[in-house]
């Protein structure tokens, strides 16, 4: 692995991967009018969150900047490492989408004019990584600013 190939755009989805990780420790809902002492589950404590968001963010910034990093790209079913990484980032900011828009599911359906809960800091934050970072994806190889070396090369010694 030679971390000299990696580029800018592979820092920008080091980072929004950082940041998917942190959001994933925060609150999944929020809830208006709700006593202090009520502890509400973070995105770990969701399974369809935990896996299509969490997980599938996070393996994306690993197979992209692992395929970028490695000195011979690897193929999977006559496809890139890269290219699976690009489709688990979109998949999982379309996933953190979704759950923003409907965080509960079904469950605001049960009883009319009951309050249902809304999008916590957590699933916010996680739509906000997974949009970076399936930017960078795509945009890496096309955005000629995002191309230049993470790590500059060493200078001769003077």
């Amino acid at each position: 692995m030679n971390i000299r190939s990696l580029t800018r755009g592979d820092g920008v989805v080091i980072g929004a991967a950082l940041l998917l990780l942190i959001a994933s420790f925060f609150d999944n809902f929020s809830y208006d009018d709700l006593p202090g002492d009520v502890d509400l589950p973070n995105l770990w404590e969701s399974g369809p969150v935990l896996l299509s968001v969490v997980l599938a963010g996070l393996i994306a910034a690993g197979l992209v900047v692992a395929a970028r990093a490695l000195p011979q790209p690897r193929k999977v079913a006559g496809l890139e490492l890269g290219a699976f990484g690009v489709a688990f980032a979109v998949f999982a900011a379309w996933s953190a989408l979704g759950n923003v828009i409907d965080p509960v599911g079904g469950l605001d359906n049960i009883a009319a004019g009951s309050k249902s809960p809304s999008a916590g800091t957590g699933l916010i934050l996680a739509l906000v990584a997974t949009l970076i970072l399936a930017g960078a994806a795509v945009a890496t190889p096309l955005v000629p600013a995002l191309q230049a070396p993470l790590v500059p090369a060493p200078k001769p010694a003077a």
